[in-house]
């Protein structure tokens, strides 16, 4: 299983996440831009899996935070906002020990990451925009046999 990790797209063009919902089997978003793409949720019901950020608005509708299980692997899908993830990963970590679960997917930061603490993955997509003089990021996460691996990929 191929997942397409997407977050702050601000403005950014949509056309990569597009691509994704063509190649991969999910694609995630994690908030920050959620209005201008909210069509794929129902062009793509079954693939397209998203939480809102702290810039996509009040919408209690939308969740903030969900846990999605992917062939026996626990996923934690939020912005990071909440967890305060700019000041560092300590918050996220208690709470991703609490939900017991594998990996954590988070955006807020702007910044691609992959690290691993306490046997808990966490991956950072960075921005899906180019806004910022740079190329945006995404993460693919791919799931198979009960294990898991992630990585980055910079589109221009």
């Amino acid at each position: 299983m191929r997942i397409a990790v997407f977050s702050d797209l601000h403005g950014g063009s949509e056309q990569s996440l597009q691509d994704a919902l063509d190649e991969y089997d999910y694609v995630v978003f994690l908030g920050d831009g959620l209005m201008q793409i909210r069509h794929f949720e129902y062009d793509y019901p079954e693939k397209f899996l998203y939480v809102r950020g702290n810039c996509d608005g009040y919408d209690e509708r939308t969740p903030l935070r969900r846990i999605l299980d992917f062939d026996g692997i626990r996923v934690m899908l939020t912005h990071g906002h909440e967890e305060r993830v700019k000041y560092g990963l300590m918050t996220i970590l208690g709470v991703a020990k609490e939900q017991k679960v594998h990996i954590v997917l988070f955006g807020h930061t702007h910044r691609p990451e992959v690290t691993e603490i306490d046997g808990i993955l966490f991956v950072n997509p960075g921005s899906a925009s180019t806004a910022y003089g740079r190329g945006g990021t995404f993460a693919e996460i791919v799931i198979a046999g009960g294990k898991y691996s992630a990585g980055i990929v910079k589109f221009d």
